[in-house]
Parts: structure tokens; C-alpha cells; sequence
């Protein structure tokens, strides 16, 4: 009796340890509000969430007040509601997506609102005289167009890798819009895209 009591015994204590130390892995996809798909089993990119302050990087300036020099316009705009858009390219879609961005910036100059573009990871001859060509044919006054040095982005922003395009709009309150999109943008698309620049508006 005393043998089966030890061994019910040692078989509950199993059952309680193995049930104590048991993890549940949060569903990081499930995160309501945010349009970037993060799979923490394959390539660990949690993007900038819904709320949260994006933090400081530098990128060098092509078009804008400081060109040529290297800065940072995430803080230079610090207390302004602010679109940025990431690309890995600059193709018509994306010009015509930043040239509609940059009227609304003129558009709501008494609310503050500030934009600019960040090509992400090549900062050649090549793309520099492509962001100077945008710049001049579709008269791009208030946004400025950049570079970041690096193929994965800002630290802390979580880029989606596969994606060409991602757009992120934030004001005081924290991001507030973060979208991976195709970089062939119809036309639709990029509307809603410029109609959104109603939530980080004071």
C-alpha cells in the first residue's frame, strides 16, 4: 500500500511540474491594428507597433534644407505629426505616392504635418540623381527625399524584409498607420495611403 501511495505520489508531482513550467508563446501575428504580418518562428522581424514611438536614426539628405549633410529627421520633426516612407526602390508609383504626400504637407502647414522619404540600403551616385530628378519634376518642396546606409532599416523599426514599400504615419500620441504595400501602387492604393495622414493630425 505505502509503494502505491509513493508512486501516485511521484507521478502527481510530474503532472503539477510539468503543467507548472509549461509556456505559451504569444501569437505575435495577432496583434490588432497593424498591417505587418511578424512570424517570430521564421525571420524574427517584429515590426514597430501601433502606439509605440519610433525611435532616432540618421539617413543623408539628397533633396531637403540639409542636403548632402547626414542627420536625423525623425528628430528634427520631434512633436510633429509625421509620414515617412521606406523604400528599397524609386519607381513611378512611389514618386507619385511621395509627391501627393508632399501636398498634403503644404496643405496643413498650420497643423505641423512633416514628411520624408528614406531609400533604404544604396546610397549610389545613381539613386542620389534619381531622388534629385523627382525632386525637380514633380516639385517635391516639402518632403526630403534620403538615404539610409543598410539593407535592413532602422533599428528598432523591424522593416519587413520582402517588402518594397512600407509607409508609417505617427504623432505624439505613437504610430499610428504602418503598411507594408506592393511598390507597383495603384492608384486607389495611394490615395487611401494620402487620406490616412488624417490620424496623426492635430
Amino acid at each position: 500500500m505505502r509503494t502505491l501511495l509513493s508512486m501516485f505520489a511521484l507521478s502527481f508531482c510530474t503532472i503539477a511540474l510539468v503543467g507548472c513550467t509549461r509556456i505559451e508563446t504569444p501569437d505575435l501575428d495577432s496583434t490588432p491594428g497593424n498591417r505587418i504580418a511578424s512570424d517570430a518562428r521564421t525571420s524574427r522581424v517584429v515590426s514597430l507597433q501601433l502606439g509605440e514611438q519610433p525611435g532616432a536614426f540618421q539617413v543623408e539628405d539628397v533633396t531637403g534644407p540639409a542636403a548632402g549633410e547626414h542627420l536625423c529627421y525623425r528628430c528634427k520633426y520631434a512633436g510633429k505629426p509625421t509620414v515617412v516612407i521606406f523604400t528599397r526602390e524609386v519607381n513611378d508609383s512611389v514618386t507619385s505616392l511621395v509627391q501627393q504626400i508632399d501636398q498634403k504637407v503644404s496643405e496643413n502647414a498650420d497643423k505641423k504635418l512633416s514628411a520624408f522619404m528614406v531609400v533604404i540600403g544604396d546610397p549610389s551616385d545613381a539613386v542620389k540623381e534619381d531622388l534629385h530628378r523627382v525632386q525637380i519634376s514633380q516639385h517635391i518642396e516639402n518632403t526630403p527625399l534620403t538615404i539610409f546606409d543598410g539593407a535592413e532599416g532602422p533599428a528598432g523599426y523591424g522593416l519587413a524584409p520582402s517588402t518594397q514599400v512600407q509607409v508609417m504615419m505617427w504623432n505624439n500620441d505613437g504610430l499610428k498607420v504602418n503598411e507594408a504595400v506592393s511598390p507597383q501602387l495603384s492608384p486607389e492604393k495611394i490615395s487611401e495611403l494620402v487620406a490616412q495622414t488624417r490620424t496623426i493630425l492635430n
